[in-house]
């Protein structure tokens, strides 16, 4: 059996969107020792110059921090097939279906089938060789627990805007002088060309012929950052009982906290387009789990799942019990049924309300994004809908999601 060598440890890596092969990690960055051979390690990925910017006999970079004694490595090679699996599968996904709407910026994700969870910054780099003359990169943070990016998300997402930003800055350099020595753009257009040239390394985009070594040193710093220094990092907690959203979200923290074991049930009924009744006598606590709910449903400005006037003996629906004052919140289920299929998509949710020390404006744009990719899978569900269903469930796999995921992009799917 093999053993997952990185455990929980934090692995940051740079990856790219290649036209030939598809999304690739080009390296990695990780704990290791002084002694690591590259030798007897899994090879990374094809050997094309953008894809492997090592080539195939570099042995990659080794630092020692000289404070802790801590050593960083960055390789293209993998201890394991289980490492390689991660990584490429965060790198698939982060280039793929894990990308914020603009196409750039940080995002959070995790993948519960092999246990990973990943900070990804995507980004854009000029290169007048590219179709549309530019390249798609990643830079993703992984581990195996939630809790430490959660917590660093603060930290290490500044620290990935100042490293593409520069990155950036360099390509965009690159790009203006081969522009001004023969405008690729307008060969193009006056041809017809419709061909771009061979995907290039990181060298050649960025003009530093030591950007790896650069990068190398970067990357440790977020490693050793991620690794070695988490009881530094202070969390910054911010409540705002002012605030509609933050209170929108402490409340469905809340609900998740204490409904418990019953939430899956619960938010999945919410999420396919079941009903649901809120008994309190708190108008406002009321209120505020009226406004968290709607993050469940495909419309927010809609209660129409909102059972108002019921009673316990006269609803089949699952209910919200709070007690007096809004102290305790209990769910009763009803004659609604726990599914036999979990769903990813509620995992998910769940485990970025169970999160700890983080901020309400995290949470809710974590929230966000998993809205709005669930909204585009569900535009891709209607879109298929005379595909052969097996291919549609393997479609979707590849996405993240599962068969216990299928009601509910069918019930958003309404709404696209």
């Amino acid at each position: 059996m093999e053993v997952n060598h990185y455990a929980s440890q934090c692995v940051i890596a740079i990856c790219h969107f290649c036209e030939h092969h598809g999304p690739n990690v080009i390296f990695h960055t990780r704990l290791g020792t002084e002694s690591e051979s590259p030798t007897n390690k899994l090879s990374s990925s094809p050997s094309t110059s953008a894809c492997n910017p090592f080539g195939n006999e570099h042995p990659g970079f080794t630092s020692k921090e000289p404070t802790s004694g801590k050593c960083t490595v960055s390789s293209n090679r993998y201890t394991s097939e289980i490492v390689k699996s991660q990584l490429q599968q965060a790198c698939f996904r982060s280039l793929s279906s894990e990308v914020s709407p603009s196409k750039e910026g940080p995002i959070f994700f995790s993948d519960s089938g092999i246990e990973i969870h990943v900070i990804s910054h995507t980004f854009f780099l000029k290169d007048s060789s590219a179709r549309g003359f530019q390249r798609w990169f990643s830079v993703i943070a992984l581990t195996s627990e939630s809790t430490v990016l959660l917590k660093l998300w603060n930290t290490l997402v500044p620290e990935m805007k100042d490293i593409i930003e520069e990155l950036q800055q360099m390509a965009a350099e690159v790009y203006k002088r081969e522009e001004e020595q023969c405008s690729h753009r307008m060969l193009r257009s006056n041809f017809h060309i419709a061909n771009v040239g061979a995907a290039r390394s990181m060298q050649d985009i960025s003009g530093n012929p030591a950007i790896l070594l650069k990068l190398h040193i970067q990357f440790s710093r977020l490693v050793l950052l991620a690794n070695c220094s988490q009881h530094l990092v202070k969390p910054k907690v911010t409540e705002s009982a002012t605030s509609t959203r933050e209170s929108s979200i402490a409340a469905l923290v809340r609900i998740c906290q204490e409904i418990g074991p019953h939430f899956k049930t619960f938010a999945k009924h919410i999420l396919k387009g079941g009903c649901t009744s809120i008994s309190s006598d708190e108008l406002f606590f009321k209120e505020s789990c009226f406004n968290a709910l709607q993050y469940l449903v495909p419309v927010q400005t809609t209660k129409s799942f909102i059972i108002s006037q019921h009673t316990l003996q006269t609803t089949s629906q699952p209910c919200l019990l709070i007690s007096n004052r809004g102290r305790k919140i209990t769910c009763i289920l009803n004659s609604c049924e726990e599914s036999n299929k979990a769903s990813c998509i509620v995992t998910r949710l769940e485990n970025i309300l169970l999160a700890e020390d983080v901020t309400p404006s995290f949470i809710h744009k974590q929230i966000t994004n998993i809205r709005e990719q669930l909204l585009f899978a569900a535009k891709k569900m209607q879109e298929l809908k005379s595909v052969d269903q097996h291919k549609v469930l393997q479609f979707f796999q590849s996405f993240g999601y599962d068969t216990g995921d299928l009601d509910i992009l069918h019930h958003w799917s309404l709404y696209c």
